[in-house]
């Protein structure tokens, strides 16, 4: 599941990687993956990958810029966090559903 704030740090990678004109591919082999990984292209899809505070700090190193620059300044409006946090609730709701669904 991808938040708002999730959304908005991959739109901005996305903008800053297509204004150099670097490709997904060569991200994905300066992380360490193999050519044709498709990981930066799960992130910037509407798959579930999304990067983590290590993604951003080699990317702002590969695409020479400050990790603020994927960041809403001052902040973002929505609450991120609280999307999460029901997101989770919901999950766990339908897992508890489900494992007594499989009891009956």
């Amino acid at each position: 599941m991808k938040t708002s704030i999730d959304k908005y740090i991959i739109q901005k990678v996305k903008e800053i990687r297509d204004a150099k004109g670097i490709k997904q591919d060569e991200i994905n082999n300066k992380f360490g993956f193999s050519t044709g990984s498709g990981y930066i292209g799960g992130v910037e899809s509407t798959g579930k990958a999304k990067y983590n505070l290590y993604h951003l700090n080699e990317l702002a190193k590969i695409l020479d810029c400050d990790i603020a620059d994927f960041l809403p300044r001052p902040y973002q409006e929505e609450n991120s966090l609280k999307e999460y946090r029901d997101y989770i609730a919901e999950a766990r709701r339908k897992a508890k559903e489900e494992r007594e669904k499989q009891k009956k």
